[in-house]
């Protein structure tokens, strides 16, 4: 399966990894992201003892949890700055480990595209640590090999180890993990042992994993509160008419995308992929074309807005990365330059921008400095009991002020005060009047009358801020506290 490299194949690879650090190192500290952050809090929790959908609410997978878990425990940050340096800096090791990896497994001439998503990524969020960035490589993985269909019995394990990693980690790959599982088990019904790896590699990450999770609360947060409540939420047609849009997906994209250098890279991507599929249809193998469109399908069941990039589209970074990988696994092995010709260009139109390097202060100052603030008020200030309710969603508050969350939700959204349920509960963690408040709004809560228990403080001269403290807490308060608390920006309205 490894196949030994010319030298100048090494040097090739160099220049590309170097070419990666430099575009991701632009995004160390930016664009901050409440879902990235939530992975951190809850992470810190476990780390803390307690199992993740005991108590603290999310309908997330638990994958990244316990993947950010695992790098905390290891790099042990102790600011928030380090704290997503730390795992951008993951994100990069591991995008190289993958494109090595699947150089290694397909051929050289995966190196064209698998740099080019690295290019591209950025602006659907691929650089922060998101279900969607850890899982888009590994399903380049699962997806080819599933189509060359050529197991041994070794890679059957590591081939189910991997579906079961994506698995635990993106719900939304549920439908085309379980349907090339189903097929892999039909495929090889006359090899057991094939299927019986394939099952073992995937059991055994799902008991590495619950022995971190609360079963109970996986599946009540986890399943049934985004099977009932979120989806509906985010809307959406069936899985029937979900798939026969998503075919279009590709038409669309050349249609509707946008027209900045990374979406034209993206365009060439899928020409290519088009180009391969005329070929299929020339050679009349229609079951080779039946499978790409149908699991091409299945990974984008969520997004056909394509104009929509970063938070509104970073769902569908996935399928950019199978329609931009799937042509080369056919192409042949000579004709690897192919993929690289357009990333080279594409380097070349953005080279000042690539070598520039990022003011990480800057960076800090703009995305970070004013929840650091506030975070380091309140370390500085509270008490071993004290706890701090944020509404929507500051979550890093948590992580940097080393407080207890008043209840069950980190972040309070919309969508959750439409269920009575969740409703009910935020508003009695409300009445037990926490101490600390980072109150950016009510999100369909009535709490005009429990925020007259507050004290609020502006930040940095402004004219208010989501800044709250008990009145009863800060009225005794020493007069050291209030230096702190000014030290940090705020002050009482």
């Amino acid at each position: 399966m490894i196949k030994k490299y010319n030298w100048w194949k090494i040097i090739i690879l160099f220049f590309c990894f170097f070419t990666i650090f430099l575009v991701q190192r632009q995004n160390l500290l930016k664009p901050i992201f409440v879902d990235e952050q939530d992975n951190f809090v809850v992470a810190k929790n476990l780390i803390n003892g307690n199992k993740i959908y005991t108590n603290i609410f999310s309908h997330h997978q638990p994958g990244t949890y316990i993947l950010s878990g695992i790098i905390q425990k290891i790099t042990n940050p102790n600011t928030i700055e380090m704290l997503i340096q730390y795992h951008r800096q993951f994100i990069i090791l591991w995008s190289i480990l993958w494109i090595v990896f699947i150089l290694c497994r397909f051929g050289f001439q995966m190196l064209g595209p698998m740099i080019a998503i690295e290019l591209v990524k950025n602006i659907y969020l691929g650089s922060l640590f998101l279900a969607e960035s850890l899982v888009f490589a590994p399903m380049i993985y699962l997806v080819l090999s599933f189509l060359e269909n050529k197991f041994s019995k070794k890679e059957a394990f590591f081939w189910g180890l991997i579906a079961s990693i994506v698995g635990i980690t993106l719900a939304p790959m549920w439908p085309v993990l379980a349907l090339m599982i189903l097929t892999f088990c039909w495929r090889y019904r006359k090899k057991t042992k094939n299927i019986e790896l394939m099952i073992g590699g995937g059991v055994l990450i799902l008991i590495i994993t619950f022995c971190f999770i609360n079963i109970k609360g996986y599946f009540e947060n986890a399943i049934l509160i985004n099977q009932k409540y979120y989806i509906p939420f985010a809307g959406g047609d069936n899985l029937i008419r979900s798939i026969i849009k998503s075919i279009t997906t590709p038409f669309l994209y050349l249609k509707d995308g946008l027209n900045s250098p990374e979406s034209l890279l993206i365009k060439f991507f899928i020409l290519i992929f088009f180009i391969l599929i005329f070929f299929l249809f020339k050679e009349k193998k229609w079951q080779k074309i039946f499978w790409i469109l149908l699991l091409l399908s299945l990974t984008n069941l969520r997004n056909f807005e394509l104009q929509k990039i970063y938070y509104d589209g970073f769902h569908i970074l996935i399928w950019v990365g199978l329609v931009m990988t799937t042509p080369f696994y056919w192409l042949k092995k000579k004709w690897w330059i192919l993929g690289l010709l357009p990333v080279i260009f594409m380097i070349s139109l953005n080279r000042e921008t690539i070598l520039n390097k990022s003011n990480t202060r800057q960076d800090f100052e703009i995305y970070y400095s004013r929840i650091f603030n506030m975070s380091e008020a309140i370390r500085t200030t509270k008490n071993n009991n004290d706890r701090l309710l944020t509404i929507p969603g500051e979550v890093l508050g948590y992580w940097q002020a080393e407080i207890k969350p008043a209840g069950r939700f980190i972040f309070f959204y919309k969508w959750m005060a439409g269920v009575e349920q969740l409703k009910n509960e935020e508003l009695e963690t409300f009445q037990t009047k926490p101490e600390y408040l980072i109150f950016g709004g009510d999100e369909g809560l009535s709490l005009t009358e429990i925020l007259k228990n507050y004290k609020n403080f502006s930040y940095r001269g402004s004219e208010s801020s989501e800044f709250f403290i008990r009145n009863d807490i800060y009225k005794n308060f020493s007069k050291e506290k209030i230096d702190k608390l000014k030290y940090y920006g705020l002050e009482v309205i």
